[in-house]
């Protein structure tokens, strides 16, 4: 009887234990119930309709513009043009020359008529010039690089254009048997010579398209005792210091126009947008592809803006594009050096207008050519290749080489998908290719003149 009621006793246990537990497990379910009842509805999301830019309140100001507003270039009235009625017609092209006595009343003017030539004095390379105007006698390599050299003008044009063709200073020393020190002064001279050339060639151009972009460089900064050469090479495929050089070309001619040395900073994109506008002929306004570097976006906009006058609900006058601009980036997300996405953005301008100009091309928006373009620069300016001995002592030393190689490039050096012409001859500035000689030889005025 005893193991009866024990028996009982335990089944009735059994069966409340399990009733217990059945009913927590009720209220555990029934109280997540009513947390999900709680949970708000995720709500969908609606996109907004794109407006584009709608322009700033205040124009963006670029510094070189308000130095030039300030110190503005007033054209001087030319003198009148002098024709010779006596002997025969002239074989000799002066057109590159001007009078250097400053108080002729030709003086800085070409294309007057008032050079003539008289012979080569001693049988020598270079001739002398006279000016009908004021008398003075001068040889044609005066204000240029031969001038007073003890050195023939052959082996210096053979130095500068080894130089061109990316071959270090030592290097260019030992070839031709000449000091370092004087294959550096040659080149510090024809850097400021061919700055102004430069300056003085390309302007007043007509192009559809701008590729712009950013080439890093290392500056030989080991002999400060900052840093050892080997650190300074390694830089090149790591860390991000050292030069940039910021470049411009047109991709249609692959003419090179403007480019800025310096850091990374965006006063170096004011400045290479503003060498870009002051190249282009009035009115121009060519299509703009960058890669995803914010940077050029203000430049644009102040350079290539209007005023709009206050639409309903706008309280003042904005800063707009100007209709015809157009300007798209081609942003690349890398990780690990790798490129893992590339993506395309219309800043200004519409993706249709953007299409329709590339479309004659058969291009779609890329910077492919401002990149091929860099792989040149390595080439031919020693202070820009990759894991080489010739790095550039300053920024200012790789501004005169990247001075020489703008000049060897535009007028020298033709090019096969030009077939065979230079991308001076390609954009309609010259019809030949130019020697280098030539080159060092030409005289820009030392002033604009009106025409």
């Amino acid at each position: 009887m005893p193991e009866c009621l024990i028996q009982e006793a335990m089944l009735l246990l059994l069966v409340w234990l399990i009733a217990s537990v059945y009913g927590d497990w009720q209220l555990i379910r029934g109280a997540g119930k009513k947390r999900q009842a709680r949970r708000p509805k995720a709500r969908k999301r609606v996109r907004k309709k794109e407006r584009g830019f709608q322009g700033v309140t205040r124009k963006p100001e670029c510094a070189v513009c308000h130095q030039e507003t300030i110190e503005p270039q007033v054209l001087r009235v030319p003198p009148p043009l002098m024709v010779s009625g006596r002997g025969r017609r002239r074989s000799v092209d002066s057109g590159m020359h001007y009078c250097p006595e400053k108080r002729c009343r030709y003086y800085g003017w070409v294309g007057r008529g008032n050079i003539s030539s008289n012979g080569r004095p001693n049988g020598g390379a270079h001739r002398q010039l006279h000016c009908r105007a004021c008398g003075t006698y001068f040889m044609e390599t005066k204000g240029t690089i031969f001038y007073r050299k003890r050195y023939s003008a052959e082996q210096v044009t053979r130095a500068i254009a080894a130089l061109a063709e990316g071959v270090g200073i030592r290097a260019v020393g030992r070839i031709f048997g000449v000091e370092p020190e004087t294959v550096l002064a040659w080149l510090v001279e024809a850097g400021e010579h061919l700055a102004a050339f430069n300056a003085w060639m390309t302007r007043e151009l007509a192009v559809e398209q701008v590729q712009l972009d950013e080439l890093y460089g290392v500056i030989r900064a080991y002999q400060a005792g900052e840093l050892s050469e080997g650190e300074a090479i390694a830089r090149l495929e790591g860390k991000r210091r050292g030069v940039w050089l910021w470049t411009a070309i047109d991709p249609v001619s692959k003419f090179w126009l403007a480019f800025e040395v310096g850091d990374r900073g965006a006063r170096h994109a004011w400045g290479l947008v503003h060498k870009v506008a002051s190249t282009l002929r009035e009115g121009i306004v060519p299509l703009f592809i960058t890669d995803g570097n914010r940077a050029y976006e203000q430049p644009l906009l102040s350079h290539y803006g209007t005023w709009r006058e206050p639409q309903p609900g706008e309280r003042k006058a904005r800063w707009v594009p100007l209709p015809a601009l157009q300007y798209a980036q081609v942003v690349k997300k890398r990780r690990r050096r790798r490129i893992v996405s590339v993506s395309k953005r219309v800043v200004f301008g519409s993706l249709a207008r953007i299409k329709e100009t590339l479309a004659p091309y058969g291009w779609q928006i890329n910077t492919a050519f401002v990149e091929r373009h860099n792989q040149t620069l390595r080439q031919h300016i020693a202070g820009l290749g990759r894991r080489v001995n010739t790095l550039a002592h300053s920024p200012q030393r790789l501004e005169d080489q990247t001075h020489l190689a703008q000049a060897y490039y535009n007028f020298c050096l033709p090019s096969r998908s030009l077939a065979q012409r230079t991308p001076a001859m390609a954009i309609g500035l010259t019809d030949r290719v130019w020697r280098l000689n030539e080159v060092l030889l030409f005289r820009p005025p030392p002033f604009p003149q009106a025409n």
